[in-house]
């Protein structure tokens, strides 16, 4: 009988230690990319464009609107309107009803969002033949970063 409770006692004590190895693991903060609802909820806001002067403002709707420049963007004048969507890993913009960019996020903070923007091919242009900063199973695409504009 004392051998079946000290075998008992081991195989417990195995299952104690599995269970917090995997409670340990599972609990980590490092992910690059948060789940599609802390993503959508992360974007809404206003952004500025990494080497570029456009203002995007974002809002939870899934709607935006673009300024061509902070001055523009102080003084509310609207470069264009877009819609926006969030699935599988993807957001797509949209603007009058067609399709103009494609991205996933790289890395996402709360201040900045790295993303690779993928070449949208159509019946006239094929983005092999041209310089992209890589390419995957998705496509080819540029890194662009956005960071939280805060003027």
């Amino acid at each position: 009988m004392k051998h079946k409770l000290f075998h008992l006692q081991s195989l417990v004590a195995v299952a104690l230690c599995v269970f917090m190895g995997l409670a340990f693991v599972s609990c980590s903060d490092d992910d690059d990319e948060p789940a599609g609802d802390d993503l959508a909820k992360v974007v809404v806001g206003t952004w500025a464009q990494d080497g570029d002067n456009d203002i995007l403002t974002i809002n939870a709707n899934g709607t935006g609107v673009g300024y061509d420049n902070p001055p523009a963007y102080q003084n509310n004048q609207v470069g264009y309107r877009f819609n926006w969507s969030y699935k599988d890993g993807w957001v797509t913009v949209t603007v009058g009803g067609q399709e103009v960019e494609k991205l996933r996020a790289k890395s996402v903070s709360q201040s900045k969002i790295v993303w690779q923007q993928y070449a949208i091919a159509s019946d006239g242009y094929d983005p092999s033949q041209d310089k992209w900063d890589g390419h995957d199973s998705f496509g080819y695409y540029d890194f662009w970063t956005w960071e939280r504009y805060t003027k």
